[in-house]
């Protein structure tokens, strides 16, 4: 290890400049620490690299970050799950939708002197707003609510004493698609049976207050019409009983001439027994329209117009709806830019929302009443207008009444003096057959008035009375909750392996081989724990085979280029480099080669600790000339394998590492073994690597499966190659390897021997 007290920091280091002819160049750069990517291009930026390092997140990487991150993800994933399950069952308590349908006509327009079949698609407008308001009016709802077998229903006594109130927000009523088809539906969690029994009372109460009152005022009008149509036809039968014994007492014979005057006096009166007739009508048909007008002013139907009317202009009203549709809009605009739709302040925006519709509504109802008491006391200027238009009328055709029997007497009085009894007769006959046209008029009237009386009672009829639809019910709840938790769980252990995914660790030998292009030499198990470090154990066996395989393949290539010299190094630390630099050296030695392992990891040095040697007399000590490099060297327990330990390190030791003073060194090494592995320090950590790699034959690149970062195993690469250090290739550790029986077999057999080097020690 350094000493104490040695002084150096390490904040920066000394970087050999690139090579020149594909020799090392001595002059140093200081480069800061900080930098990885300084390593590789002295400042400038690395390229794009290979499609491994930005490749799209694939089934592939998720299996694999997952597979590192199963923990986490399970307990998160579940916490998560967990808590939206909750949230659904919350969010979607049981609850079904009851309905009721109306075919609601459109009445007949009415004016004040007559009637029009039909009305205009304004009028019907208002009708239907009349309608809507007339079927959530309070007398409507409290006469519903009135009645003994829905006051004690669980859904209404709990709601007491606001019952109304609650039973006008619940209800929601609208015409489908502005047609003749009422809709009244309930949706929440009241028992869907008793809801359906308060939607059918509130139908009752509305044809019993609104349709069957007007249908009783409309009847009184038709029986004083009724009434005057009896006393004409009584004054038509007494005429026939004078008509028949006046022609039984006509004995006839008169002059032509008289005759001639006769018949010129009986066709005046007959024209002035014409025109009293029309004004009798007219009187008749003036009192109808009296009393037309007098229904249609004293209707309900009217009287909730008139108050809906001075709602709509009410300004507190106004007020109330102005600040509701403030609210909302401050609701669409946070939902629209927060990520959360359920956030305090939109939580808060609409509990003021619910409270102010709450505010309307309670207003709406104590205002409506006030306006109802008010416009039924008030005076009604419309029915006074046409009272006034009646009166005049009226006198005037009284007048004209008055002027034409006068004038009658008159013409009769000069029939008589002739002495005509035949005159009589005819006047009589005129009388009757104007009676008789009089008689049929008002019976087609009255027959108009039950047609209008039984299209009035059909004009609400009921389509489908309340029916209840089912929603969610506990089943359905428990699978959106489930579901959703399952939904969850997933995209948790999508976004932690997506995380885990920015990282983009090494997931095998094929992410090296294959993604970066560097030669796999080997493949090693995972050897943390103890039992796998045991000796004559399947993994131990297994690592031991493996190491062979990279010897081989370094012997294979020192036959055709000089290997003597090997660097092993890893981009970081803890990825194994202790480990395959000492069973390289190891698997040397059995190999029959003489072989020297040196600690080149000067800051942080471990083949001391294990091989149990003194940390002293090593190569930082060579370094600063203080020994020499043979004193320095030192025999272990395995015949073969020479071990030169790092020394005690400090700055004079890491600033002859940029120097010449290595190269002799190295040559010496050179001559006295056949290979020398040098255990050196994380390539991306310090300058350290980069120095004693411009004075060996190639270099092994260690990464740990599921611990290297494929970035800095490229970074590492690519600092390596632009030294002008030749990579050999790469050993990859941590890959799970089922031991082969023979080789286990042999391996145990091995163990019995006394050991010589535990199994491994990991940086």
């Amino acid at each position: 290890m350094a000493n104490q007290n040695s002084g150096f920091t390490g904040s920066e280091i000394m970087y050999p400049a690139a090579p020149t002819n594909g020799k090392a160049a001595t002059s140093m750069a200081p480069v800061p620490l900080s930098d990885p990517l300084a390593v590789a291009g002295f400042g400038g930026a690395l390229p794009r690299g290979p499609e491994i390092l930005h490749g799209p997140f694939n089934a592939t990487w998720f299996v694999n970050c997952l597979r590192r991150k199963w923990l986490p993800a399970l307990l998160l994933g579940l916490l998560f799950a967990t808590a939206a399950g909750g949230l659904l069952l919350w969010l979607f308590p049981p609850s079904a939708k009851v309905v009721a349908y109306l075919e609601v006509k459109a009445q007949q327009s009415e004016t004040v002197f007559g009637k029009q079949r039909g009305s205009s698609p304004k009028n019907f407008e208002v009708f239907q707003q009349t309608q809507l308001a007339l079927l959530k009016s309070p007398f409507v709802l409290k006469a519903a609510l009135a009645r003994k077998d829905i006051s004690q229903l669980e859904a209404v006594v709990k709601q007491e004493p606001s019952a109304e109130l609650w039973l006008s927000q619940a209800l929601k009523i609208s015409f489908i698609g502005r047609g003749e088809i009422l809709e009244i539906r309930y949706s929440g969690d009241e028992n869907p049976e008793e809801m359906k029994k308060i939607i059918n009372a509130v139908i009752d109460s509305y044809k019993k207050e609104v349709l069957y009152t007007e249908l009783a005022r409309s009847s009184e009008t038709r029986d004083s019409l009724s009434e005057m149509h009896k006393k004409i036809a009584a004054e038509l039968e007494e005429k026939l009983g004078r008509y028949q014994k006046i022609a039984e007492s006509l004995d006839g014979g008169d002059s032509p001439m008289a005759a001639t005057m006769r018949q010129m006096l009986t066709d005046e009166v007959r024209l002035i027994q014409r025109q009293i007739t029309q004004e009798k009508q007219n009187l008749v048909d003036l009192e109808v329209q009296k009393e037309l007008a007098i229904q249609q002013a004293r209707s309900i139907t009217a009287l909730d117009q008139a108050v809906q009317e001075e709602l709509a202009k009410d300004p507190t009203i106004a007020n109330y709806q102005q600040e509701q549709y403030a609210i909302d809009q401050q609701i669409r605009d946070l939902q629209s830019i927060s990520k959360r739709h359920s956030s305090p302040r939109i939580k808060s925006l609409q509990k003021r929302a619910q409270q102010l519709a709450q505010q309307i509504q309670q207003y709406r109802i104590s205002a409506e009443a006030e306006l109802r008491n008010r416009l039924k006391s008030a005076p009604n200027d419309a029915l006074a207008k046409t009272m006034t238009e009646y009166n005049l009328r009226r006198k005037t055709i009284e007048e004209s009444l008055t002027q034409l029997q006068e004038d009658l007497e008159e013409k009769m009085k000069q029939l008589k003096l002739k002495g005509a009894r035949s005159a009589e007769l005819s006047m009589l006959q005129m009388d009757i057959d104007q009676l008789r046209e009089v008689e049929r008029t008002m019976e087609f009237q009255l027959r108009s008035w039950d047609v209008d009386d039984e299209t009035a009672q059909d004009r609400v009829r009921e389509w489908q009375r309340a029916t209840a639809i089912p929603g969610i019910n506990k089943y359905e709840r428990f699978l959106i909750a489930i579901f959703g938790g399952l939904a969850v769980f997933c995209a948790t252990c999508y976004g932690i392996a997506l995380l885990e995914f920015r990282r983009r660790r090494l997931n095998g030998a094929s992410d090296v081989d294959e993604g970066l292009g560097i030669r796999v030499l080997g493949v090693l198990p995972s050897v943390s724990s103890r039992k796998a470090i045991t000796p004559g154990s399947p993994i131990a066996a297994q690592l031991s085979e493996s190491i062979d395989s990279v010897r081989a393949t370094l012997m294979h290539d020192s036959t055709s280029r000089p290997r003597q010299v090997v660097l092993v190094t890893s981009p970081a630390t803890m990825e194994g480099c202790t480990t395959v630099a000492s069973h390289l050296a190891l698997s040397l030695t059995r190999a029959g080669r003489r072989t020297l392992l040196v600690d080149g990891d000067l800051r942080e040095p471990t083949l001391h600790k294990l091989f149990g040697m003194p940390l002293e007399d090593g190569l930082s000590e060579v370094l600063r000339s203080e020994i020499d490099v043979s004193d320095a060297i030192h025999p272990t327990n395995t015949e073969g394998l020479w071990l030169l330990t790092a020394g005690q390190c400090d700055m004079d030791a890491i600033h002859a590492l940029a120097t010449e003073q290595p190269q002799p060194i190295f040559e010496k090494l050179r001559s006295e073994f056949d290979f020398v592995v040098i255990d050196g320090a994380p390539v991306l950590s310090m300058s350290d690597t980069l120095s004693i790699g411009q004075h060996v034959d190639g270099a092994i690149l260690t990464v740990l499966r599921d611990h290297s970062e494929i970035r800095r195993i490229y970074q590492a690469s690519e600092a390596l190659k632009s030294m002008g250090i030749r990579i050999i290739g790469s050993v990859v550790n941590g890959v799970s390897v089922k031991a082969d029986r023979r080789v286990a077999r042999l391996h145990m057999a091995a163990a019995k021997q006394p050991r010589k080097l535990p199994a491994s020690v990991d940086d």
